[in-house]
Parts: C-alpha cells; sequence; structure tokens
C-alpha cells in the first residue's frame, strides 16, 4: 500500500456497523482528522458524530464512490463487509486494512490453512459435501464434533453440535447451500486475546494479553493482567509476530486464543478489525486500539503499550440496565460506556460495558461478583438452554 503519512486536517473515512464505529469516529476527530462517516442509518452514533456523513446501503456503488473519493483514507470497524465491497473501495481510495485478512477469516478452509501454515494448532476437521462423508469423518473427529458452513456469512448455513450418531440426522439437506466443515470441539481451561497493530511497514505493537469469560456467546468479563507460563505467553507472542509477518493488513486486529489445561495452545480466531475485548484498554493502557490503529493506518509509528492498572470490562445487556442503574449512584472506580445503538427489543444484546480498576484484579472480580448482575443472567442463560 501507499506508504503516504496523513497529518491533521487530512479526510478519514469509516465504513461499517458495530459499536466501535463511534469510538474510531471521536478518536480520529480528537487526533485532529476530518472525518466522514458511511452507513445505511442517518440516526446512528457513528454518521451523527462525524464531520460529514452520506447514507446509503453498502451496495450503492455511486454513493460509496463518491464517499471514497472525498476521502484520503477508508476504514472499516466490521468484519462483515464482502471482498467485493472493499476491493470496490480500494480501487477508489487508500483502504490500508485491504480485503485479504478479512476474506480469509470469512472462509473456514482458507482460514484453517492460513493456521497451519504457521504452524499452529487447530481443532481436527474434515471437509464436507455429503451427509456420507459426515458419517465416514465422525470416527476420526470424535464426539462431541459441530458441523459448520466453510463460509461464515452463508445465508441458510447453520451450525449443529453432533453428540452421538443420531444427531448425524439432522444435517441432512444442510450440504444443498454449500460446503461445510466438521470439527472436533476442543475442551480449552481458557480463552485469552490479544490485540495487534501492524503498520504498513510490517512493524508490530502487541497489547498485553487479557482473559476473556463468556455468557453463552457474549462477553461478560475481560481482564487483565493475567497470569501466563513463560512458554506460554512466548508461543503466543511467536503466532502473533508469524501472523503479522504473513499478512499485508494494515491497522489493528484481534488475535483469539484457546488454553487447555495441560497449556496446549489453539487459536480460536482472528477478527480482522477491532475487538470488543479491546475496549478493555480504553482505561487499562497508555493507548487504546483506536489510537493505535489511528497511527497505523496514518503512517505514524506505533505507540508503546503500558498497563497502568489491573483492570476489567463486564458488558451488559439490556435485561442488566436497571442494575446498571443502582452500580452508577454508589460505585466510584466503575467507568460506565452505552452504545447508543442497541435493539430494545432483544434484551440479550449488549448495549454497554464497564470498566472497573483497582490494585488487584481478583478483587475486582469479587467485586463484580458481589452484585449478583452477572450471575443472574447467567441462571437465566441456564434455563434457556
Amino acid at each position: 500500500m501507499d506508504n503516504r503519512v496523513l497529518y491533521p486536517g487530512d479526510t478519514i473515512g469509516v465504513i461499517g456497523d458495530s459499536s466501535n464505529g463511534p469510538m474510531i469516529v471521536a478518536a480520529a476527530r480528537q487526533s485532529g482528522f476530518k472525518v466522514g462517516a458511511y452507513g445505511a442509518d442517518e440516526t446512528s452514533e457513528m454518521l451523527q458524530l462525524a464531520d460529514f456523513k452520506i447514507v446509503g446501503s453498502l451496495s450503492d456503488k455511486d454513493r460509496l464512490q463518491d464517499f471514497a473519493e472525498r476521502c484520503d483514507v477508508v476504514t472499516y470497524d466490521s468484519e462483515n463487509l464482502s471482498a467485493d465491497l472493499l476491493g470496490f473501495l480500494a480501487d477508489k481510495t487508500l483502504l490500508p486494512q485491504g480485503s485479504d485478512l478479512q476474506s480469509m477469516m470469512a472462509d473456514r478452509l482458507l482460514e484453517r490453512a492460513f493456521y497451519e501454515q504457521m504452524n499452529v494448532n487447530v481443532a481436527p476437521y474434515a471437509t464436507i459435501v455429503s451427509l456420507d462423508d459426515v458419517y465416514q469423518s465422525i470416527n476420526s473427529i470424535g464426539y462431541p464434533a459441530l458441523l459448520k458452513p466453510i463460509q461464515k456469512d452463508l445465508a441458510h448455513g447453520e451450525e449443529i453440535q453432533i453428540n452421538t450418531q443420531t444427531d448425524i440426522a439432522q444435517a441432512a439437506g444442510l450440504t444443498d447451500w454449500g460446503t461445510y466443515i466438521l470439527e472436533s470441539t476442543v475442551n480449552y481451561a481458557r480463552e485469552l486475546s490479544v490485540t495487534v497493530a501492524r503498520t504498513a511497514e510490517g512493524e508490530a505493537s502487541l497489547f498485553p494479553p487479557a482473559e476473556i469469560k463468556r455468557q453463552g456467546n457474549h462477553i461478560q468479563w475481560v481482564y487483565l493482567p493475567v497470569q501466563l507460563a513463560a512458554d506460554v505467553k512466548a508461543e503466543m507472542d511467536r503466532i502473533c509476530h508469524e501472523i503479522v509477518a504473513n499478512l499485508s493488513y494494515v491497522g489493528v486486529f484481534d488475535v483469539d486464543f484457546m488454553l487447555t489445561e495441560s497449556n496446549a495452545i489453539y487459536v480460536k480466531a482472528i477478527i480482522p478489525t477491532f475487538s470488543e475485548a479491546g475496549r478493555i484498554f480504553d482505561r487499562a493502557a497508555t493507548v487504546t486500539q483506536y489510537e493505535q490503529h489511528l497511527r497505523a493506518i496514518a503512517g505514524l509509528p506505533l505507540s508503546d503499550v503500558e498497563v497502568l492498572k489491573p483492570t476489567v470490562l463486564a458488558a451488559f445487556n439490556a435485561s442488566q440496565l436497571n442494575a446498571m442503574r443502582t452500580q452508577w449512584q454508589i460505585k466510584k472506580n466503575w467507568h460506565f460506556t452505552y452504545y447508543h445503538r442497541f435493539k430494545k427489543e432483544d434484551e440479550n444484546d449488549l448495549v454497554g460495558h464497564v470498566i472497573v480498576q483497582g490494585d488487584d484484579v481478583n478483587k475486582l472480580l469479587e467485586q463484580l461478583e458481589d452484585t449478583e448482575i452477572w450471575s443472574t443472567a447467567k441462571a437465566a442463560d441456564d434455563d434457556q438452554d
């Protein structure tokens, strides 16, 4: 890509649909850049915060071209943009993130081939094009296993968990919609996130690992510092630097790791943009993921990342809003962020997060547990299972 340097007054365009959009717009404006935003909803917070906005769909090539040509650089905050869209934008203006990483992470076979190229552990898997393939592969894959469409955005695709041979019949007809993979389930003890920034020259900066606890598919808590064996930390660093060396992507991305009881390391996912877990650095470190991303795409040297103090990020959903109002009044070490784009009708949608800081991460976790806000949510999830 062009290694030009952006200066205050230059224009950065932001396209996407995540709750990170307003964060990157605010960070860019604070750094002195003019910011344009593109989206379908003119009332969205991201578009409202920008210096100029263009309202249009992701298929409206005329409006997309108008937007791209008004920007010195365009960046995206969503992992759900198509390679065709990103390629179109890259033809009209600078797109430092490119489309390669996004395309690779959208295809589960390409994703696993990339991991294997870097000598990274992946769960055993088999390619499935018919129901017979599932029956033939399940003995080598083992139970439980997950049947997943290769294309993550496959409109008619769905994931099926196979616990016994009788479950395989549920997959009848699925392969009519495309190719699948049958993947062994990794029984992991810990989930860890590393936020990575990469410059156009291939320089990398790694944020310290943060540990993730989930409720269902949603992040519940993210916290740091974490205790890791020296060889585990070294291997995670190696994997992140290998990823950097094998990409042309410029900006921030996230590597999500699974760690088993025996300290075997698996890569769970690479998120080709900002991650939910990376929001912890809004207060935990000397630089945020948004500031580091801007430095990368603007052609500036990356900042050194230093942790300021033990920190926990706790996400909350719509059903927890009343409980959070109580904590708003009494917790002096809680810092609240509310997202202004959530769907109120779905009580499981995350609507904000709180960042809690202190001198001991275990005491911070106990403070969260004592409120029983998240234990109540866990009980509700268990009732639905």
